[in-house]
């Protein structure tokens, strides 16, 4: 329920600025003011809003951002005060900023990256070739004994190739969870916090969680989540698990927002799927670079509306 009512909030932040850039005369914008000093979460939705504005700044928003800083100067001290926004503001960006920093570097030492919402191929220095899904970051170590591709962030996809080296050196991928040893295979990795899902599509992949001293062999057709301490149970993997590399999101019967989270990887912003909705199941194949195009599929194939007063903030919600 808490849940429901923070989302409520957002959405009127952001209906209000939506509002406010297509040109508000001063009437409407006291009433955004009074909207503003009415609840404390008004207040913090709003800051959310404007932050994720700032960082889409390309879109040409015509808001009159000091009208903003104006109103917000406008709240009672004493109403501030309670708010605690600035201390939760402080706290997440002190948060924020070690996490930035720390992918800053990832990416300043990569020698293969991607940004959110992009894909990449890129030809590894034996032959094989490799694949970065969105907001992913790899870091090779190739020398006269080893083939080793450390996965730091994201999703990567790898059509191994025989090492002309003698003796071939081994292929491996690091992860914090473990290792990955393919032997002659086309399969894809995707790291999940502390754990990872592998999955396998020709070949096979020896999967090896850090802690452990065996190893264990997962086929093609297979997929398999692990982390540092263990595996899981291995399972039918997804004929269509590596559509991204083609650009596209195959979904048979997944569930609405599971659909959500993962275009949700794929671009900035807020994207949210409403819970009276989130059950719904989805057929069909979205390419993930036209938004639009997905958008209006799923109000034609469900019963949903797609609210998105700006392209970097979406809701699916019943219709």
């Amino acid at each position: 329920m808490h849940e429901q009512a923070a989302e409520a909030v957002l959405r009127e932040a952001a209906q209000w600025f939506a509002t406010l850039q297509d040109g508000a005369g001063e009437a409407e914008r006291q009433r955004w003011r009074q909207w503003l000093a009415a609840d404390p979460r008004h207040a913090q939705a709003w800051a959310r809003v404007e932050t994720l504005s700032l960082r889409f700044d390309h879109l040409a928003p015509r808001l009159d951002r000091r009208a903003t800083r104006s109103a917000f100067g406008q709240l009672d001290r004493s109403r501030r005060r309670h708010l605690k926004l600035l201390g939760v503001a402080a706290g997440g960006g002190l948060l924020a900023f070690a996490g930035l920093r720390e992918q800053g570097w990832q990416r300043w030492t990569a020698d293969h990256a991607t940004a959110v919402g992009e894909r990449r191929e890129a030809l590894l220095p034996d032959g094989s070739r490799l694949w970065l899904n969105t907001d992913s970051i790899v870091r090779l170590a190739f020398d006269g004994r080893q083939r080793q591709l450390q996965l730091l962030r994201g999703e990567l996809r790898i059509d191994t190739a025989a090492d002309s080296a003698q003796p071939a050196r081994p292929f491996e991928v690091a992860l914090d969870a473990g290792w990955l040893r393919p032997e002659g295979t086309r399969f894809s990795v995707r790291r999940e916090g502390g754990a990872c899902q592998v999955t396998v599509f020709e070949g096979a992949v020896r999967v090896q969680p850090r802690t452990q001293a065996q190893d264990l062999l997962l086929p093609a057709g297979q997929q398999l989540r692990f982390d540092a301490q263990s595996a899981g149970t291995a399972q039918a993997a997804p004929p269509h698990g590596d559509a991204w590399t083609r650009g596209m999101l195959v979904a048979d019967g997944m569930r609405l927002v599971e659909l959500a989270a993962e275009l949700a990887r794929h671009r900035r912003g807020h994207l949210a799927c409403a819970p009276e909705v989130a059950g719904l199941r989805v057929v069909g194949a979205y390419p993930l670079d036209q938004p639009e195009q997905i958008w209006q599929a799923l109000e034609r194939s469900l019963p949903v509306r797609v609210f998105r007063p700006m392209p970097w903030f979406v809701r699916i919600e019943a219709a």
